[in-house]
């Protein structure tokens, strides 16, 4: 859900740092430190490549769970996106908040 409605946030346009940094208010309560910001884009950036490799994948990965994914969205994008989240929620930082 957090990925979706990421993706979505108009407010937030396309930028990925922007995205980034909208999760990381909502997960730790604080921005990404730029070093921090650099290893998520990092991140990002491999998650989409292998998703765009393997479309079927994200489509499998999407999927999974009681919502419906957002027909409107790419679906490369939104697991990649997923995925991200996914990582980030299991810092510790998040874990103890």
């Amino acid at each position: 859900a957090l990925a979706t409605s990421t993706l979505l946030d108009t407010s937030l346009g396309v930028d990925p740092g922007a995205r980034a940094q909208s999760i990381a208010s909502r997960l730790v309560s604080r921005p990404f430190r730029a070093q921090e910001l650099g290893i998520v884009l990092e991140n990002l950036n491999e998650l989409l490549a292998l998703y765009k490799q393997q479309p079927e994948q994200a489509k499998k990965l999407i999927a999974i769970g009681e919502s419906k994914p957002n027909e409107s969205l790419d679906a490369s994008e939104l697991a990649a996106w997923t995925m991200l989240v996914n990582e980030l929620m299991n810092l510790d930082e998040v874990l103890t908040k």
